[in-house]
C-alpha cells in the first residue's frame, strides 16, 4: 500500500535571517535517536531562487530532507507501507525517473538499479533525509556545496574560466554553467567596463561609471538601470563571494553590444555605431572610414575592424582617402577645400576663395593632385595642388551632370559618364505650356579624357542604350564597367574596353550587384545567386571564371576592398538603413547595426 508523505512540521516561530532554524518533529514516540535528532532549516538556491530547506547533521554531515528536494524538481513523493520505502518519480517527457529509499540503509534503487549511497539515510519523524548529491543527480541535476547549497534542477553545474573577445582582445572570465545556462564573474567584466562595483549589506550589487549607475538584487532578475528597470534574462546568484550574472544583461545594461561570432563570443564595451552606415573606405587592413547618418546627425567616422569600436568621429559628411591612407580631402558647404591628417585629425583648409561646388574627389597615385567634377551644373572636371591649393581646369563643355569620375593607375587618363540633356517639348508657340520631355539619346555614355594630349578633348568609348555602372580602369589601361538593361529584362553583363574602344564580355551569367578594381588590379564582382546565396569573386580575364572568394546567406547591397587585398567590407541592410560587416574567418562579422 502506498501513500502520499509530508514533510515534517515547521515550528510556527523561526529566527529571521538565521542561517540555521531548529525545527521540532511529529513523533514523539520515536526511537531514541531520533528524539534526541535536530532538524534544522537553511536556506538554498534553486535555479538563482531562494528556498527553505530542512537538515541534520551526522557524524558531521548534512543530510537533506529527500521530500523537499523532489518538490524542487516536480517529482512525487510516495511511502510504501508494505516494503517501507519512499519512492520518488518524476515524468521526464517520455522517460520516467525513480528513486526508492530505505531509512538508514545505504542501497538505492535509481531506475530499477541498485546504487550504493556513501552515506546512510536517515529518518527523523517521518521524513527521510539523504546525502544530496546522489539524489539530485538522478533526478537530473546537479549541486554546489558552498556556504548554502546551489541546486540546479536541468544539467551539471561547472565552474570554469572562459576567454572572451573584450574590444578585439582575448580576456580571462570566470564563469559558471548552472541550470543549462552561463553566468559570468560580474567582478571581471566590471573591470573590463572600468566600473566601481560593490555589494550592499540588502543583496544588492551596485556598478557604476560616471554619470552611469546599475544596480541588481540577487534574487531578483530586474536591473535598475539610471532608475529604470529593465527585465534580465536569469537571476544573478553569489557564490561564496563571487558574483555571476547574465552576460547580455551586463553588458546590455552598460550600453555595450555582445556578438556571437564563429570564433567566440565578441564583447563591445563601446557599443556598436548605429544608424545607416554606408560608403566604406580602407585606411588600411584594420581600420574603415564610413559615412553614418541617424535622424540628427550626418558624419563619418573611424572604426577599428579588430576592437570594432569608434576610433574617431570627423564632423564631415563626405571624405576622400589618399591612396596611402595618410590623408583625406573634403569640400565644406561653401565649397571649399581642406585636407585632413588621418594620424592627428589636424585640417588644413586648402582653397577658400573658390567656392564653387565640386564633387567626387579622385587623388592622383602620388597624392600631389585632386581631381574632382566643378560647378553647380557638374559640367567641368577640375584639379587641385595639394601644396598650394591652387585650382587648375582640366576640361568644360556643354554636357552637365558628369559623374562617375575615375583616374587611371599611371595617372594620364580620366575616365567619366554623362548623358545628353533631354529636350523639352512645349504644346504652344510661347513654349510656356510644357507637353513633355523627349529622353531620345540621352543615356549616359562613357568618356575618356588623355591628359598628356596637347589639346584635351574626350572620346567616346560606349554609345548604347543600357545603363552603365561602376566604369573603373585596370591597370594595362582596358576599363571595365556593368551594363544593366533599362527594362530589366536582361541579366547584367560585365564588359572590358580595351585600347582600341573593343567591348568584350567578361561576365554574363550572373546577377551583379557592384564590381570592384582592387589596388592590385583585381576585377571583383558582388553576385546574387539563383540559389538565394550572395557570392564574392575574383574575375579570372584570360579564362572568364569566377573565382570564389565569399559566400553568404547575407544580403549583400556593396563592398570594398582594402589596399592590400587582405581585407573585405561590406553592406548589408539593418534595422536603420545600411550597417557595416567585414570577412574575417571566411564569414561576416557586423562592424555597426
Amino acid at each position: 500500500m502506498k501513500r502520499h508523505f509530508s514533510s515534517m512540521i515547521i515550528a510556527s516561530t523561526v529566527l529571521v535571517g538565521s542561517v540555521s532554524i531548529p525545527v521540532t518533529t511529529n513523533e514523539v514516540s520515536a526511537a531514541a535517536v531520533q528524539q534526541k535528532q535536530i532538524v534544522l532549516k537553511e536556506k538554498t538556491l534553486v535555479n538563482g531562487q531562494e528556498k527553505m530547506i530542512e537538515f541534520i547533521v551526522l557524524n558531521k554531515k548534512k543530510l537533506y530532507s529527500a521530500t523537499t528536494l523532489a518538490h524542487f524538481f516536480s517529482a512525487k513523493a510516495t511511502y510504501d507501507q508494505k516494503t517501507k520505502s519512499y519512492i520518488f518519480t518524476k515524468e521526464n517527457g517520455k522517460q520516467r525517473i525513480s528513486i526508492i529509499l530505505k531509512a538508514d540503509s545505504n542501497i538505492a534503487v535509481t531506475n530499477n538499479k541498485k546504487v550504493t549511497l556513501s552515506v546512510p539515510t536517515k529518518l527523523v519523524g517521518k521524513s527521510v533525509y539523504v546525502d544530496p548529491k546522489p539524489f539530485i543527480q538522478a533526478l537530473g541535476g546537479d549541486l554546489f556545496i558552498g556556504k548554502n547549497l546551489f541546486i540546479s534542477t536541468n544539467g551539471l553545474i561547472k565552474f570554469e574560466t572562459a576567454k572572451l573577445n573584450i574590444n578585439g582582445e582575448l580576456s580571462k572570465v570566470d564563469k559558471m554553467k548552472w541550470n543549462g545556462k552561463e553566468l559570468y564573474s560580474v567582478r571581471d567584466l566590471a573591470k573590463a567596463f572600468s566600473l566601481s562595483i560593490k555589494l550592499d549589506q540588502n543583496n544588492q550589487v551596485i556598478l557604476s561609471k560616471k554619470n552611469q549607475n546599475v544596480t541588481f538584487k540577487l534574487d531578483q532578475n530586474t536591473i535598475i538601470k539610471n532608475g529604470k528597470s529593465i527585465k534580465g534574462n536569469t537571476l544573478p546568484i553569489n557564490v561564496n563571494g563571487t558574483i555571476y550574472a547574465d552576460l547580455k544583461d551586463l553588458v546590455t545594461a552598460f550600453d555595450g553590444d555582445l556578438l556571437t561570432l564563429s570564433s567566440g563570443i565578441f564583447v563591445s564595451t563601446q557599443g556598436l555605431l548605429g544608424g545607416d552606415t554606408y560608403n566604406p573606405q580602407w585606411i588600411n587592413s584594420s581600420t574603415l572610414m564610413v559615412t553614418n547618418e541617424t535622424e540628427t546627425d550626418s558624419s563619418t567616422y573611424l572604426i577599428s575592424t579588430k576592437a570594432k569600436n569608434i576610433l574617431k568621429k570627423l564632423g564631415i559628411a563626405e571624405i576622400t582617402v589618399s591612396p596611402n591612407g595618410e590623408r583625406a580631402v573634403f569640400s565644406d558647404e561653401s565649397g571649399f577645400v581642406s585636407l585632413i591628417d588621418l594620424s592627428t585629425y589636424k585640417v588644413n583648409v586648402l582653397n577658400e576663395e573658390d567656392d564653387a561646388a565640386k564633387f567626387e574627389f579622385v587623388w592622383s597615385p602620388d597624392g600631389t593632385k585632386i581631381f574632382f567634377i566643378h560647378g553647380d551644373k557638374s559640367d567641368k572636371i577640375s584639379s587641385i595642388n595639394i601644396h598650394d591649393g591652387s585650382i587648375s581646369k582640366v576640361y568644360q563643355d556643354s554636357f552637365a551632370y558628369k559623374s562617375d569620375l575615375r583616374l587611371s593607375p599611371d595617372g594620364k587618363k580620366l575616365l567619366y559618364s554623362v548623358g545628353k540633356e533631354g529636350t523639352t517639348k512645349y504644346s504652344d508657340d510661347k513654349n510656356t505650356d510644357v507637353d513633355g520631355i523627349d529622353l531620345t539619346d540621352t543615356e549616359a555614355q562613357l568618356y575618356v579624357l588623355p591628359l598628356e594630349d596637347s589639346e584635351i578633348k574626350p572620346i567616346q568609348i560606349t554609345n548604347s542604350k543600357d545603363n552603365k555602372v561602376f566604369p573603373s580602369f585596370l591597370k594595362n589601361g582596358n576599363i571595365i564597367f556593368t551594363s544593366y538593361d533599362i527594362e530589366g529584362n536582361k541579366l547584367p553583363i560585365l564588359y572590358q574596353v580595351d585600347s582600341k574602344n573593343q567591348s568584350t564580355s567578361l561576365v554574363s551569367n550572373k546577377d551583379i550587384i557592384s564590381s570592384v578594381v582592387t589596388a592590385q588590379g583585381k576585377i571583383m564582382i558582388l553576385t546574387a545567386e539563383s540559389n538565394g546565396m550572395f557570392m564574392i569573386s575574383e574575375v579570372d580575364v584570360a579564362s572568364k571564371k569566377l573565382i570564389e572568394i565569399a559566400q553568404t546567406k547575407l544580403v549583400l547591397t556593396s563592398f570594398s576592398v582594402s589596399n592590400d587585398g587582405k581585407s573585405i567590407a561590406v553592406t548589408t541592410p539593418g534595422e536603420n538603413g545600411e550597417k557595416i560587416m567585414v570577412l574575417s574567418n571566411g564569414s561576416f562579422e557586423p562592424l555597426t547595426k
